[in-house]
C-alpha cells in the first residue's frame, strides 16, 4: 500500500524536475537571446562600415571597386 508519506515524496522529486528543466530551458532561451543580439550588433557595425565607405567614394570607379 501506498503511504501518504510516498506521495509526499513523489510529489516533491517531481517538483524539483520540473523546476529543473524550466531552469535549463531559460538558460537555452537566454543564450539564444545573447546569441540573436550578438548578431544584430555585429550586422549593424557592418552595415555602418558599408555606409561609410559608400558615402566616401568620390567617383564611379571608387563606387565599382567596394563592390
Amino acid at each position: 500500500m501506498i503511504t501518504v508519506e510516498q506521495i509526499v515524496n513523489t510529489q516533491k522529486s517531481s517538483v524539483d524536475t520540473l523546476f529543473g528543466l524550466t531552469g535549463k530551458a531559460f538558460e537555452g532561451i537566454e543564450k539564444l537571446i545573447e546569441l540573436n543580439l550578438s548578431a544584430a550588433k555585429t550586422a549593424m557595425a557592418e552595415a555602418a562600415q558599408t555606409t561609410q565607405a559608400a558615402l566616401s567614394v568620390k567617383d564611379a570607379q571608387e563606387l565599382m571597386a567596394l563592390q
